[in-house]
């Protein structure tokens, strides 16, 4: 994925590189028998913007961090593949198949990364997914415990390998922004039932009181972070609320 520096950046330009990113992604996951009985696999839009982000802000953008890039997004498939498993029935051939087909993802991105290498992001990110299998098993079994504890919960499991992504290519700055979106998100989908959350999430105990509160911390929190970013073009600043607001119906 080539960056042209002089390309004025707009909606169509970004939605070009995140369709091209997404295109590496899949290259790199391609597997014949997946795509067969399973279908293509879907790649997260949203979670690719915010882990393009410094890119499409004008941040230098090497092959280095292109192929960790592609890495992360292999992760991405690989818990989405997971997800789609019924957690009380993994025995028939197309849940085992999702199972394998996870695993299979995983061991691309550990291939990808070893490719560089970069020992500090492989174990950052081994940590990392482990962290996140943990935190959505508690959360699955066990429900929440508050609002601040799901927030953190869920900010965890969406936007913990793109966090570790920004942290190792000294782009923190950007992770805190992702963090509050993505989670925001989350509850905002949670909220209105979306089918791509229930799926995975319709047993959990997580309670209306406890997701209409945390989209209420979360949204005043991208607010303050928004309007405190001032290493962000201002398009960029719109695109995020583009992103984390219209499933509420009304703007931030």
């Amino acid at each position: 994925m080539v960056f042209d520096w002089r390309t004025k950046m707009d909606r169509q330009t970004i939605d070009r590189y995140i369709q091209n990113y997404i295109s590496e992604v899949e290259r790199s996951i391609q597997d014949p028998i997946v795509n067969r009985d399973l279908g293509k696999i879907p790649l997260d839009e949203v979670k690719a913007f915010f882990l393009l982000l410094p890119m499409l802000n004008d941040e230098e953008w090497s092959f280095e961090l292109n192929i960790s890039a592609i890495a992360a997004g292999a992760i991405h498939a690989a818990f989405d593949m997971h997800d789609r498993v019924d957690i009380l029935d993994a025995t028939s051939k197309e849940q085992q198949l999702m199972v394998l087909s996870g695993d299979h993802f995983s061991g691309i991105h550990y291939r990808l990364l070893s490719s560089l290498p970069d020992f500090k992001l492989i174990t950052s990110m081994s940590e990392m997914i482990g962290l996140i299998n943990e935190t959505k098993t508690n959360l699955l079994m066990e429900g929440s415990s508050g609002t601040e504890t799901i927030i953190d919960s869920i900010i965890c499991i969406e936007s913990g390998c793109i966090v570790e992504f920004h942290k190792r290519f000294g782009f923190s700055t950007y992770s805190n922004i992702a963090e509050t979106a993505l989670g925001l998100i989350w509850f905002s989908k949670k909220l209105t039932n979306d089918p791509s959350i229930e799926l995975i999430w319709a047993r959990n105990r997580v309670k209306r009181i406890e997701i209409e509160n945390a989209i209420s911390v979360l949204t005043s929190r991208l607010q303050e972070q928004i309007a405190e970013a001032s290493f962000l073009t201002p398009f960029l600043k719109q695109e995020i609320l583009r992103f984390a607001t219209p499933l509420l119906g009304r703007p931030i």
